[in-house]
């Protein structure tokens, strides 16, 4: 008979397979994880299912099961997607789940725009979910709005991100709740976000499912929960320069000096005094304090929308207080 036990699942995970998104000169990567540590690490951490989210691909996923086969029925094969609003260029990362390598293609194609991407995902039937929704908002559109459209598209959104501020994880929640009061019904996940695996398994997600198909539908059907807590900045800063160093350790690897050239090389060496003054702290000092401010004016467009709704609630309140305890006079 299934049980009804709850499996715990980071839904957000990148391994080296992770190419860096800025500075492609320096050929970094995002991750210098092995899968098969990822994977070990979550099962140490009490995962019941271990899922691989690397950047537009799946092959950390397709690695770690061509290496280790047998793991197939615990291992989730996932992809964090970039996609694009045409309207504004905005960015937006998007994990898919239950991939294989011709819906990988097919996404591939549809990264351009993201409502056409998800109405693909919908019709296939993979679960989705809109990951850290406001990283990328710079005010691209009124607060309000951006925060209607994107919760018309999306049915899943990542509450609890490991590596974020409090504040933006925060403000993203009252966007679940505020979509709930408008009648949809938008379902809050978590994961990490872990690009070293010292902070896997910060956020995760709970759902019920005894084999690795039911959770997915128990995710897909929104029968599922966000838990965890944040890593907090200084977290994210040493998981910063722990990237860093392990991208100079890797150039002394036969495998890391395969993918350099010399003028990769000297990106990396000007790179060297740039670390030692501190511009990664500095750019996480920026994107700490600019994110939570966004976050803030988003909130406040939550509370006014909030506020805006409460005079038409109201009438509807009292008369059924009127109706059903007519004693009572709460909303006078």
């Amino acid at each position: 008979m299934p049980t009804t036990a709850l499996r715990k699942v980071d839904l957000h995970l990148h391994t080296v397979f992770s190419n860096f998104r800025h500075l492609k000169i320096l050929r970094a990567r995002d991750s210098y994880n092995d899968p098969l540590k990822v994977y070990e690490r979550c099962r140490a951490l009490g995962m019941d299912y271990v899922a691989i989210t690397d950047h537009d691909t799946i092959d950390g996923a397709l690695d770690l099961l061509a290496r280790r086969p047998e793991l197939e029925p615990t291992v989730i094969v996932g992809e964090e997607v970039e996609t694009w609003f045409p309207g504004t260029g905005q960015w937006i990362h998007v994990n898919v789940f239950g991939l294989d390598e011709a819906a990988h293609r097919d996404i591939e194609h549809l990264r351009p725009d993201v409502r056409e991407l998800v109405g693909w995902l919908r019709g296939k039937g993979l679960p989705h979910v809109l990951n850290h929704p406001l990283q990328s908002y710079r005010l691209q559109r009124a607060p309000m709005k951006y925060v209607e459209d994107v919760l018309s598209l999306f049915s899943h959104v990542e509450v609890g991100n490991g590596t974020l501020p409090v504040a933006q994880n925060r403000t993203v929640s009252r966007m679940v709740d505020y979509g709930r009061s408008r009648g949809l019904a938008p379902v809050g996940v978590g994961g990490s976000d872990s690009h070293g695996l010292g902070t896997v398994g910060s956020y995760v997600t709970l759902a019920p499912g005894d084999t690795k198909g039911e959770w997915l539908s128990s995710l897909r059907e929104g029968r599922c929960a966000a838990a965890g807590k944040e890593i907090g900045f200084a977290g994210m800063v040493g998981e910063v320069y722990a990237i860093v160093g392990r991208y100079y350790q890797r150039l002394g690897t036969e495998e890391g000096r395969r993918e350099m050239g010399a003028v990769n090389y000297a990106a990396a060496a000007g790179f060297v005094p740039a670390c030692l003054l501190g511009v990664p702290l500095a750019f996480n000092v920026l994107s700490f304090v600019g994110t939570t401010g966004l976050a803030g004016l988003v909130n406040l467009g939550l509370q006014g929308a909030e506020r805006a709704a409460l005079p038409a609630i109201r009438p509807f309140a009292r008369r059924w207080l009127r109706s059903s305890t007519p004693h009572f006079r709460l909303l006078r």
